[in-house]
């Protein structure tokens, strides 16, 4: 008898296709550039920005969220984004997503990134996706050095979980930044998992976690991609998760621009009939205001 709980084989060549596929999709849409950028010898997430970032989608697994997509030169600066799909004929498909964040300037050194991101959708009338995630990330800067830690509530229908809270601790490193704000850096996170399934299972899980943030601009044209691999500690073969969130933004005004943005998570160990992958591609609108 299987147990309900298991993991469900996924050749790795497709794992990393679905990945490759979002990035060349956003890269080859965009094209953004780095033509006549000036190389800084340090820049603070802190600059100041006048174009509008897209936000990353709930469906996208922890660290779900796009906590430093924009920068806030002192205040605070919130960003929401709407998107959605309505489909009709053979198949009759519903799909919402919301994402809202909000960056506090506590000090000179210290920020407040936070984030709440919601998606639901049905399909032939069917409840299919019903995605909740709330993080919260206090950060200590010094120049291209960041300090973090980390909070967050899930809840998840697409991967049955009735509740996930982590908790964290970790640091990170601005590779590249120029005046154009374009941006390459790294960081690394040790988690602490305690995963409720519908089924009512439990697992508590510590992982580690690795990011690579990218984020290059042209113009009105802005790219973000932040790519996870989070295994557990544990049992760093069997039990992994990969993260993708990437969007494409048109700023169409100072506080308004369009986005497509793409999401992929996969999780190695999976409930029984639920899929490890699952992905995302969203085209909505992106507000954002405050200095």
């Amino acid at each position: 008898m299987k147990h309900p709980l298991a993991s469900t084989p996924c050749p790795k060549k497709h794992q990393l296709s679905w990945l490759v596929a979002g990035l060349m999709l956003l890269l080859s849409a965009g094209g953004a550039g780095r033509a006549q950028a000036q190389t800084t010898t340090a820049r603070p997430d802190s600059a100041a920005t006048t174009t509008v970032p897209p936000t990353a989608n709930a469906a996208s697994g922890l660290p779900s969220s796009e906590f430093e997509t924009y920068a806030v030169k002192n205040g605070v600066r919130y960003t929401a984004t709407f998107t959605g799909i309505l489909s009709t004929g053979t198949v009759e498909r519903v799909y919402f997503t919301t994402s809202h964040t909000g960056n506090f300037r506590l000090s000179e050194h210290w920020l407040l990134p936070t984030a709440l991101s919601f998606s639901y959708g049905k399909q032939d009338g069917l409840l299919r996706e019903r995605e909740l995630v709330g993080l919260v990330t206090p950060t200590y800067q010094r120049g291209r050095v960041k300090y973090y830690l980390l909070g967050n509530a899930e809840q998840s229908n697409l991967r049955a979980i009735a509740q996930r809270l982590v908790t964290g601790v970790g640091a990170g490193y601005q590779l590249y930044a120029d005046t154009l704000s374009n941006e390459v850096s790294v960081s690394q996170f040790f988690l602490y998992e305690n995963t409720q399934y519908l089924l009512g299972l439990r697992r508590e899980v510590p992982r580690s976690s690795t990011r690579l943030k990218l984020r290059g601009s042209k113009g009105p044209v802005v790219l973000t991609a932040l790519v996870y691999y989070q295994p557990s500690l544990q049992d760093y073969l069997g039990d992994y998760r990969v993260n993708l969130t990437s969007g494409l933004t048109f700023t169409l005004t100072k506080n308004l621009g369009l986005t497509t943005a793409y999401s992929y998570s996969y999780e190695s160990i999976a409930v029984e009939g639920r899929a490890p992958g699952n992905g995302n591609l969203t085209i909505g609108f992106t507000y954002v205001a405050g200095k």
